[in-house]
């Protein structure tokens, strides 16, 4: 089926006060039990052609027969639309998809449900405070490179981002070792900020505490919150299981944007991620910053939770302790220290919480990103008015922004929109022209390039090393695949075809499937290195040389091989971008003739992330050993439009080193 349509979004608003809100949305359908009636289509301004229903749920009467929802219930009310899968399934309430880093809320309460653990204390004689240093919990496992930080941090800072530490996302590979072994290398990993001096989102501090269910009660973290969050609160749907969710024909695809290229303005095409882009064995290395997969109907029931201070929605039991719902809610680190647009307040961050008002009335909310799948979870807690939105669309982002903003303005000021005085939609427009513009503009390589310091087949047949990012082992490209070749920019290079396969690994490499999807979008008169790069978010590093010792460097993720591995057919379609490649000397790849069909599951992403990288030479006096050093500098750019999601590119510092 057709993928050019909408893809799934879910969009649920819940509350208390039913009456106050949700006449403004349409039509009220009120059910006994749990089962979703369709009700009336939501307003054609907010999304048409889908299905909504209400719930609305409340406490047992005890005094009548069956069972009588009385009046003060939860209203919840799901509108979905579009596709949840390539099979053209409809998106419902019960579809499963990722809610990313909305999943570190689970993670900040499991931490103070370990500090209210009086078991630790009495019986094991370890106790946990928001006080206490990671490396007293930790112990030799925990070491940074500052030593301020490496003493100093706390569990409150961890949660709070404000370790000094940068994302690093990259430096994490899906290897059998697991979070052990990422908290064993972060002493690696080096700073880019003061030690509590400023926000900075990190992912991988979150999931070292997602260790300690392990460390301190020989229990996983997945089974520690099903026991403790989803099994109360019946979310029957909530897994952090790939193999689990893969299994339920509920289970949405996320959908990215293959080959997408705005340098060269090339929009891509959009495809699902089939399969995920995790893999089972996988989950544990990012259960706690973004593991979780659940539904709509789920994360409704844990938002009326977060609503009702902690308490079940719908037994009033207390699953959570108010005080902590509090905590997390409560701002310690400014991540925004100026409103951005005159309705908003400044930002402040506590335990996977953002908190700032929006004209006048507090929120409380988070995002998620992961491959194909955007979430936006947020809650107004003194109007007790919880708004959810999901979308499987990488580019979602725009639309689950948008929708959040106008349902507010429906809901609590009852029609009198923002737009009316000061419109949205331009500010989306200019932010998208700002991220094209910037996406499209580059300082253009030298008409005569300054060769490196050393020949490119010394870098490529070099092993470089890193204790947190592993190994690297360049691929030349060879001659034949360039076009136009300079003399300059090959002043070093041999004809010989054995230099390109230093590494065992290089022929293969270079004629796989994802490396011809590669070349087909590289300007090929380039010399060009191709690295594999197995990390949870990237397969591959391409290398360009830019002049003298200087690249740019692009992480790819590309899920061709993985495909191959697990059965799915592929077949060529790379002649569609034949057209563009033509002015930049881009060569169709021999792999895949054109007119051979196309193939709707490969997936390319990540050609118009660039980086910038020095290759450094340095010989350090050691018995045996010489050094070769190349500094990487990784920095971002800012995809965030308004919102408090998370992103997956990361700033990341390493020396990597050839031994």
């Amino acid at each position: 089926m057709s993928t050019s349509g909408m893809v799934g979004v879910g969009v649920v608003a819940l509350s208390r006060s039913r009456k106050r809100y949700f006449d403004a949305v349409g039509t009220r359908h009120v059910v006994s039990g749990r089962k979703e009636m369709e009700g009336e289509e939501m307003r054609s301004d907010v999304g048409s052609g889908g299905r909504r229903g209400c719930e609305y749920l409340g406490s047992e009467n005890p005094a009548t027969s069956g069972k009588t929802y009385i009046p003060t219930g939860w209203l919840h009310e799901f509108g979905s639309y579009g596709l949840a899968n390539v099979q053209g399934t409809p998106v419902t309430s019960d579809t499963m998809s990722s809610i990313a880093s909305n999943s570190k809320l689970f993670l900040a309460y499991s931490v103070r449900l370990l500090i209210n653990n009086s078991t630790l204390r009495e019986e094991y004689g370890k106790e946990l405070k928001w006080t206490t240093k990671a490396r007293d919990v930790f112990e030799e496992a925990w070491k940074l490179m500052d030593g301020d930080m490496d003493r100093g941090t706390s569990i409150q800072d961890i949660l709070s981002h404000r370790t000094g530490m940068p994302r690093h996302d990259f430096s994490t590979a899906t290897g059998q070792d697991g979070v052990a072994q990422m908290i064993s290398t972060m002493r690696y990993l080096r700073p880019s900020a003061e030690f509590r001096q400023t926000f900075q989102y990190n992912n991988l501090m979150y999931e070292a505490l997602s260790y300690l269910p392990r460390l301190l009660l020989n229990q996983s973290f997945e089974s520690y919150i099903n026991q403790h969050i989803f099994q109360p609160l019946n979310m029957s749907s909530s897994t952090y299981s790939i193999k689990v969710a893969e299994g339920r024909e509920a289970f949405a695809h996320g959908f990215q944007w293959h080959m997408r290229d705005f340098s060269r303005g090339i929009n891509g095409t959009r495809r699902a991620t089939v399969p995920y882009f995790f893999r089972p064995g996988e989950e544990t290395m990012w259960a706690g910053a973004g593991g979780i997969l659940l539904s709509a109907r789920d994360l409704a029931t844990w938002v009326s939770m977060l609503l009702n201070d902690g308490r079940h929605p719908y037994t009033n039991k207390t699953i959570v302790p108010t005080s902590v719902v509090e905590h997390a809610a409560t701002g310690v680190t400014v991540s925004n220290g100026k409103a951005p647009y005159p309705e908003l307040s400044p930002k402040v961050y506590g335990a996977g919480q953002w908190r700032y008002s929006y004209r006048g009335h507090e929120l409380i909310e988070h995002g998620g990103t992961a491959p194909g799948f955007i979430t936006q979870v947020a809650r107004f807690p003194h109007d007790n008015l919880g708004l959810i939105i999901l979308s499987n669309d990488a580019n979602g982002l725009w639309l689950t922004e948008a929708v959040k903003w106008r349902l507010v303005d429906d809901i609590l000021f009852e029609f009198q929109e923002m737009s009316t005085t000061n419109p949205l939609r331009p500010r989306y427009e200019e932010i998208w022209g700002s991220h094209l513009s910037a996406s499209q503009t580059h300082t253009p390589r030298p008409d005569s390039p300054t060769p490196p310091s050393a020949p490119l087949e010394v870098l490529a047949s070099g092993t470089y090393n890193h204790p947190a990012y592993g190994v690297l082992q360049p691929c030349l490209v060879p001659p034949q695949h360039y076009s136009l070749t300079s003399h300059s920019d090959h002043l070093h290079s041999s004809k010989e075809t054995h230099a390109y396969h230093v590494h065992a690994h290089c022929e293969a490499l270079l004629t796989s499937p994802t490396a011809q999807y590669i070349f087909s979008q590289t300007n090929l008169s380039i010399p060009t290195l191709l690295i594999p790069f197995k990390r949870t978010f990237a397969t591959h590093l391409r290398l360009q040389h830019f002049t003298r010792n200087i690249f740019n460097i692009s992480v790819l993720w590309g899920n061709a091989e993985l495909r191959r591995a697990e059965g799915y057919s592929y077949s060529g379609d790379l002649h569609m971008y034949a057209g563009k490649a033509e002015k930049q000397h881009i060569l169709p790849s021999p792999l895949f003739p054109a007119g051979n069909g196309g193939d709707e599951g490969n997936m390319l992403i990540g050609l118009d992330e660039n980086f910038e990288v020095e290759r450094v030479e340095r010989v350090l006096s050691a018995p045996h050993f010489s050094y070769l050093s190349i500094n990487i500098i990784m920095t971002s750019y800012d995809r965030e439009p308004y919102c408090g999601g998370d992103l997956l590119m990361s700033e990341a510092y390493a020396h990597v080193f050839w031994r």
